[in-house]
């Protein structure tokens, strides 16, 4: 089930009514966060058939929620289950309509216009709470090809380091790089970090102890999974003007896609050959100008 998330991005609540056949019973909802797997268990004690339970679901993010309504009764019986997707609109459909039926029109209209964007650009204008895996190449950098805000947890070698929640707890904070394309171990004082893994030397006993820089952030080889704040803070301008020329092409029948990329017209037999662009575009000329920017020609650095 997708809900749309708008501001002020409050938590969104979702309802579910006891079903027939219990009272009194304890009634337990357990929900997953998709984005990396952690779970939340609530409890609704001594429910009833008819009651009415909410649950909250975080409304700051794009993301999905696995809901599971269960009791335990010397084994788990499982309710009920849904999914959740909370999904921010690139156009808030209520500033488009007036009545209900206008509002409900303009919802299927956006949602329409945005799969044809992140048809164009896949990876879409969301703000996710999104998991990277990454290996340290032995240097103090930790480098990202996503785009990245904000650190939430790291873990090294499935053990956790760093809570963005906690931070006091643990020894060493992580942040973003200035320049946004790596990750780093936060250091008081003067330090030389390094890119690339440090030269390795032979090691030779004597009567000095060892003297030399103070770790290495991200060993080689050691295995990194980093929660992460992902994509657009808000949605551009221009995106949010894009979507409203497709609502409105859409809304007034004008993406006739016969229309605008016939290259050739027999009428003997009604030859007509269509442009290849048919099939790579919106069908909105200026549309495509716009997100023509935010394509990316290499989704993941590699070796060929």
């Amino acid at each position: 089930m997708e809900i749309l998330r708008v501001p002020p991005y409050d938590d969104i609540i979702v309802n579910f009514v006891v079903p027939s056949g219990y009272s009194d019973a304890d009634i337990y909802a357990r929900v997953t966060d998709m984005a990396d797997l952690s779970v939340q268990t609530l409890e609704f004690l001594e429910s009833s058939t008819g009651d009415n339970i909410n649950i909250e679901l975080p409304g700051r993010y794009d993301n999905h929620y696995r809901v599971e309504i269960f009791t335990v009764d010397e084994v788990e019986e499982l309710i009920h289950e849904e999914y959740y997707e909370l999904t921010r609109p690139y156009v808030d459909p209520n500033t488009l309509g007036t009545t209900a039926s206008e509002i409900a029109e303009y919802k299927i209209l956006e949602l329409v216009a945005r799969s044809m964007i992140d048809t164009f650009v896949p990876e879409g204008f969301y703000n996710k709470k999104i998991t990277i895996l990454g290996t340290g190449n032995g240097g103090d950098y930790l480098p990202l090809w996503e785009k990245v805000y904000r650190i939430f947890k790291v873990y090294e070698n499935n053990v956790l380091v760093y809570d963005r929640s906690n931070p006091d707890l643990y020894e060493f904070q992580y942040i973003i790089t200035s320049d946004k394309t790596a990750i780093q171990r936060v250091q008081d004082g003067d330090l030389n970090r390094y890119e690339s893994t440090a030269q390795n030397l032979p090691v030779a006993s004597g009567d000095l102890g060892y003297y030399g820089y103070n770790g290495i952030a991200f060993p080689a080889g050691y295995d990194y999974t980093v929660v992460v704040d992902h994509g657009y803070i808000t949605v551009p301008d221009d995106v949010e003007y894009a979507t409203k020329l497709l609502i409105e092409d859409l809304k007034c029948g004008k993406l006739d896609y016969y229309k605008r990329y016939v290259t050739a017209y027999n009428t003997d037999q009604f030859r007509i050959q269509f442009d290849k662009a048919m099939l790579s575009g919106t069908g909105n000329f200026l549309v495509d100008k716009i997100l023509d920017k935010y394509v990316k020609t290499i989704v993941k650095p590699g070796i060929i």
